[in-house]
């Protein structure tokens, strides 16, 4: 789990969809502050227009103000009646009476209700217009002097936009509007702002996704084709991609190209360096081998004749490395794209039986075909041969006298199993992958039977030619099974 955290943060591609889906999500919120102040500006300006257009009203068309309303000054007495009602009802009617002189006069008409800026709290007006200064009882909103213009005052904790102005006469009056629609209109403009722009980032971060992957394909395309490569495939990687490939990396591929080319040139050194030993080393081989068949015909002791044998297997032994090292030598120097035909098994395993029977019959092996042979496979038919008649001699040197070796086919959907079975001990199940390494031997230089450590690597490097897969099994009735997997031809 924490491998695949730690793999996901170097993900560039992560990297690249978390910074551009935080990016889109910053913006967002900012234009949906900026919808937010931008309403909240337009909105107060349109108050702000609204308030002045009211003033310029009152102004041009001399409209009247209530004035401040002082009260009766004069002495008065509460009269106390009934007022009966149609229908039985009746409500008692409390009522100021003026004495003046002695005597009764009738009350005055109830004074006018002065509006003041209290109102807009009070009563819940959406706009007042009233003189700049109410009655006496009313709070003062505003400092006395103050001069015409917009103001925002607090009235019972609400905001208020208010707007002074003075009429022709000198009158100086106050147009005002709670702000409260205000922070409705921006409160709800934000909200709209902020769903729109989430629904906009909902599509915007699968855009940013199938970018990034878009982008990043072309790479990938570029890994898979530098894995399908052969081992010795060195040639330039700028030449594949072709212009699809981001140039900030041209210059990480460019620096792989170099190392291909020095890479390259240290394998040819030592390649070269092989070959050439190899050749050096056959001369005198083949001279020691003529002065050891020679030796053979002389009449020597019984004892010089056992060490003459141990040098002419020795001899034998340098002269099949050598020449193997010249078949993995040229196998691996050859970058010529392999041509893959039609490759009849039957008439392969008839040609390897009529090659390698004299070897089976020096140790009394039956050797022979189990099973079909009537199949047709689509691969290389030197490579092929090449890695069965390698299968073919280890299961001959390996398998006990009197033993079995069988060559066996059959289908697997798209696929021929080819195998090689035989009766010999098998390998232990913690060798049957080094075995394939060059020079690696199962017991090492004490191994009771010749070989130059080279075979398999050779069959394994010739199923790659041949488009093939090799694995080695153990037999649960005993022996080794030696298995290629090769695509079989379809007509």
């Amino acid at each position: 789990m924490e491998s695949g955290k730690r793999s996901i943060g170097r993900s560039l591609k992560f990297r690249l969809i978390l910074i551009f889906s935080c990016l889109g999500f910053l913006a967002a919120v900012g234009a949906s502050l900026w919808s937010y102040y931008s309403v909240k500006n337009e909105t107060l300006n349109f108050i702000d227009e609204e308030l002045s257009q009211i003033a310029a009203t009152v102004i041009n068309y001399n409209m009247l103000i209530p004035k401040r309303w002082e009260g009766p000054r004069q002495a008065h007495r509460r009269m106390f009646f009934r007022r009966h009602h149609m229908g039985g009802n009746s409500e008692i009617i409390i009522e100021e009476q003026n004495i003046e002189h002695g005597r009764m006069r009738p009350p005055p008409p109830p004074p006018a209700e002065i509006p003041s800026l209290g109102d807009l709290s009070t009563r819940r007006f959406d706009i007042v217009i009233a003189p700049l200064y109410g009655q006496s009882r009313n709070n003062i909103f505003l400092p006395a002097g103050i001069a015409d213009g917009f103001y925002t005052v607090l009235i019972s904790d609400n905001r208020t936009r208010v707007f002074v102005a003075t009429k022709t006469d000198g009158e100086r009056f106050v147009v005002a509007r709670p702000l409260d629609v205000v922070n409705d209109i921006s409160a709800k403009a934000l909200n709209t702002s902020f769903y729109e722009f989430l629904a906009l980032l909902l599509i915007y971060i699968p855009i940013v996704i199938i970018s990034v992957n878009l982008t990043f394909k072309a790479v990938k395309a570029l890994a898979l084709k530098l894995d399908k490569r052969k081992e010795n495939d060195l040639s330039p990687i700028v030449s594949e991609h072709k212009g699809y490939i981001p140039s900030e990396l041209d210059s990480f591929i460019g620096a792989i190209d170099r190392l291909f080319d020095k890479v390259e040139e240290s394998m040819a050194v030592q390649q070269r360096f092989i070959a050439d030993a190899a050749h050096e080393m056959r001369t005198p081989l083949t001279a020691l081998s003529l002065q050891a068949e020679s030796l053979a015909d002389e009449d020597l002791p019984s004892k010089a004749k056992e060490k003459l044998k141990a040098l002419r297997q020795s001899i034998e032994r340098e002269k099949d490395l050598m020449n193997a090292l010249l078949s993995l030598t040229r196998m691996q120097n050859n970058k010529e794209q392999t041509v893959l035909a039609p490759c009849d098994i039957e008439n392969l395993f008839i040609s390897l039986i009529e090659e390698l029977s004299p070897l089976a019959e020096e140790k009394d092996i039956d050797f022979g075909v189990d099973g079909p042979m009537n199949f047709t496979a689509f691969s290389s038919l030197s490579d092929l041969k090449c890695v069965l008649n390698n299968f073919t001699v280890n299961a001959i040197k390996y398998t006990p006298e009197g033993g079995r070796v069988d060559l066996t086919c059959r289908e697997d959907g798209d696929f021929l199993i080819l195998e090689v079975k035989d009766t010999g001990p098998g390998i232990s199940k913690e060798y049957l992958e080094s075995v394939f390494t060059p020079f690696f031997r199962v017991g090492g230089d004490s191994a009771k039977v010749p070989g130059t450590g080279l075979g398999l690597t050779i069959a394994k490097a010739a199923a790659k030619r041949a488009g093939a897969e090799v694995k080695l099994v153990n037999q649960k009735e005993g022996g080794l099974c030696a298995q290629i997997k090769v695509k079989k031809h379809i007509a």
